[in-house]
């Protein structure tokens, strides 16, 4: 016997596909395998409306599968899949075109699930990290600095203007020779005024009190 590439399709409701599609498939393979055949390649297409009612379903799906196998072999797989509940209907053809049909369908398929699993790989991707670079400790900031005796310090830039400019100490007012002495004599100058007013009265209270009693004599 010669061996060839066959497409089947497979017809199942699709109330049955969503609640047990995994039993389905499996009983499905078992069709085709278990008559000695390979399967090279097998989807299943999504639910979709059928054309007409078959069995009195409307809606479906359909399950490909390309596989090889011995011409004797096909009427016991037909057979097989006519005597499945789950399966409503099947189609089992060969043709020459079916290799380059099969090769596209792989490369379709390998496409879709290479961009699901990019798809996946950025949804989990975590977020950038920022890029703005952290604050450089050399340059000067505007905060205020705690001193050792709890005063607020200094900034940066105060610190620059205050190196500018002049400063004044006790020193430079000690080595002034003219402002110093004026200074300390001012009070001296008041009392010693202050003292001879005192005496120039008191000089003519005791000509006053001589004046009245030569008088009174």
């Amino acid at each position: 016997m010669t061996e060839r590439l066959y497409e089947g399709l497979f017809l199942v409701a699709a109330t049955e596909a969503a609640s047990e599609w995994s039993e389905i498939e499996v009983q499905i393979r078992a069709v085709i395998e278990n008559n000695g055949a390979t399967i090279e390649y097998a989807e299943r297409w999504p639910e979709q409306r059928l054309a007409y009612p078959v069995k009195g379903v409307k809606r479906g799906v359909y399950f490909l599968a390309y596989f090889t196998s011995d011409t004797g072999a096909i009427a016991s797989i037909r057979s097989d899949g006519q005597l499945n509940e789950k399966i409503l209907r099947m189609l089992v053809i060969q043709e020459d075109f079916l290799k380059v049909e099969m090769a596209k369908r792989k490369e379709a398929a390998a496409r879709n699930a290479e961009s699901a699993a990019r798809s996946a790989a950025e949804a989990n991707k975590p977020p950038a990290e920022s890029t703005k670079p952290a604050p450089d400790a050399t340059e000067p900031t505007t905060n205020s600095e705690s001193t050792e005796d709890g005063d607020a310090g200094e900034t940066a830039t105060e610190a620059v203007v205050a190196e500018d400019l002049p400063t004044t100490t006790t020193s430079d007012a000690q080595a002034d020779p003219v402002e110093a002495p004026v200074e300390a004599e001012a009070p001296v100058e008041a009392e010693a005024a202050v003292e001879k007013v005192v005496e120039d009265a008191a000089d003519e209270a005791v000509e006053e009190v001589a004046s009245t009693e030569e008088e009174t004599q």
